[in-house]
């Protein structure tokens, strides 16, 4: 059954439960109308022994009664009648059929009162009798008042003939109309399926029609077009991505393609030579570090990214990155102040972590006028540890606040110039911070300053997050 479909199973299932449900209908109704039965032939036996033993009673002689019984009892519909001595002689018997059956064991020594029961009389078949025994003004006798079984099981066979014909009848019908509406009720699944079907990467803009949201058809449609709709969008993450990456390693490639070019053209001076040399290794040295930022990040996507699970002190840390950028930082003439004399330790990659706090440092320095300050603090609470860079830089427009974190994004043509970088740097720190637990976000104003706020669980239990987890396409 597990390889038929959903149609047929349905159909199947409900077939059979409908002919079991039909099977015990039947049986029941056959045992009711079997008791129904015998209780009003005994009620009926009941009575007519009644009778007869009253005409018993106002009856003086033998030859009274027997005239009296010939008139009353000879025919009297389904019942017949059969009155014995003490001695066993018959005294009254309404057919030839009913004396034949004085001698049956059931009939002798009949005790006071009234008992039925059902016996075989020989080749006549099964017999409802009621006897009892009474004293007459004639003796003692036996009554015995009897109705054949035989017309009551007929008409019981017969009703069990057209149980048994209307029974297939009844599930061949249940499985058509089964069938049917089990096709009726699917057809919203095809419907569903039919446009599940012909959406590719090119139509991902279409929906699923939901005619009742609240039904588990509806509920099912919902959820595809959520799913279609998360699809939508990854693709255009990827296809943003791929378009804005394929342009940054244009950029550098096209650079040495052109220095090579100049360079072949005329012969040049030794000094000529070397300043072409400088600018392709500048090039690649910016090509190499695109292409490692690439693959960090589609490594991280992946869920493939190995990182450490050991303790890192992260004062320690932080003083390293900030010693690392003094240089760069003088030359840009910005004071690069580390206030980490708190001491902090957790649970974590310190080399991603390195690089995280590495790029926001990088990014503070670098849209920082010249004269202008950029300060790094570390404080401790009792669950997190919290990491602020703050700079009184050129800052970040609001409108362009909720984007820092995307891939390729810069904000305008000033953070564009030389050494403006490729837009990766708040992405790599993001993805580092999520895959340990934590947190990171950024606050700007124009002319004032930004400050990113970077929080990292202290406790080791849920630093190292999947990276899976936190794949920033939210598929």
């Amino acid at each position: 059954m597990k390889h038929l479909s959903i149609r047929w199973r349905m159909t199947l299932w409900y077939s059979i439960a409908l002919g079991v449900i039909l099977c015990s209908f039947c049986l029941v109704l056959l045992l009711l109308m079997r008791q129904q039965v015998l209780v009003r032939t005994d009620a009926g036996l009941s009575e007519e022994v009644k009778e007869i033993t009253l005409e018993i009673g106002l009856a003086q002689t033998s030859q009274a009664f027997q005239d009296q019984a010939e008139a009353r009892f000879s025919q009297h519909d389904f019942y017949e009648f059969l009155v014995v001595d003490q001695a066993g002689v018959i005294v009254f018997a309404s057919s030839e059929s009913t004396a034949e059956g004085a001698a049956s064991p059931t009939m002798a020594n009949t005790p006071a009162g009234t008992i039925i029961g059902t016996v075989e009389l020989d080749d006549r078949g099964p017999y409802r009798i009621a006897a009892t025994s009474l004293q007459s003004s004639f003796g003692n006798l036996q009554v015995r008042v009897m109705r054949s079984l035989q017309p009551i099981y007929a008409d019981l066979n017969t009703l069990k003939l057209v149980m048994a014909g209307l029974l297939p009848l009844g599930v061949a019908l249940a499985l058509a109309s089964g069938y049917f509406l089990a096709g009726r009720a699917l057809r919203p699944v095809q419907q569903v399926v039919e446009v599940a079907n012909s959406i590719n990467i090119s139509t991902l803009d279409r929906r699923i029609n939901i005619e009742i949201p609240e039904d588990e058809i509806g509920q099912l449609a919902a959820a595809l077009n959520s799913l279609i709709a998360r699809l939508e969008r990854a693709v255009t993450e990827i296809r943003r991505f791929t378009a804005d990456a394929s342009h940054e390693i244009r950029t550098p490639i096209a650079c040495l393609r052109s220095e090579a070019e100049s360079a072949l053209l005329a012969p040049r001076t030794e000094e000529e030579y070397q300043q072409t040399l400088e600018v392709v290794v500048e090039e690649t040295t910016r090509l190499g570090r695109l292409a490692d930022q690439l693959l960090n990040l589609s490594r991280h996507d992946a869920g493939i990214t190995q990182s450490a699970h050991e303790p890192v002190q992260l004062n320690a840390l932080l003083g390293d990155v900030a010693e690392q950028l003094q240089p760069f930082a003088h030359d840009c003439g910005v004071t690069l102040t580390c206030k980490n004399n708190e001491i902090c330790e957790v649970v974590g990659d310190d080399i991603r972590l390195s690089q995280a706090f590495f790029n926001c440092l990088e990014n503070a320095v670098k849209y920082t006028s010249n004269g202008g300050d950029v300060t790094v603090r570390l404080q401790r609470t009792a669950q997190t540890a919290v990491v602020e860079i703050e700079d009184n830089g050129i800052g970040i427009a609001a409108m362009d606040v909720p984007h820092v974190f995307e891939r390729f994004f810069r904000v305008d043509a000033s953070r564009q110039a030389d050494g403006g970088g490729a837009g990766l740097g708040l992405s790599i720190a993001q993805a580092a911070v999520l895959a340990h637990g934590g947190t990171i976000d950024l606050r700007s104003q124009l002319e004032t300053g930004t400050t990113v706020s970077i929080r990292i669980p202290i406790n080791a239990g849920g630093l190292i997050a999947n990276s899976a987890q936190t794949n920033l396409l939210q598929v």
